[in-house]
């Protein structure tokens, strides 16, 4: 199943949840996964996503740093 994070294609596996995803889009941009935690997820209308959501064919999803204030 293909989706989209930050305009970067990432292949994940039937059944995968948007944690799974973003651990895969960390590791090709070589980025440490221990970052998953201080990532915000949305949809490309804005919405925040939940880590533990499904994921879908197709599906364009924005990351970004959580704020720390």
């Amino acid at each position: 199943m293909r989706l989209k994070i930050n305009r970067v294609i990432v292949d994940v596996f039937e059944g995968a949840e948007v944690q799974h995803a973003l651990l895969m889009y960390l590791t090709r941009r070589r980025m440490s996964t221990k970052l998953i935690d201080q990532l915000a997820v949305y949809d490309i209308w804005g919405h925040e996503i939940d880590q533990q959501a499904p994921v879908s064919e197709h599906r364009e999803i924005r990351i970004r740093f959580k704020d720390t204030k």
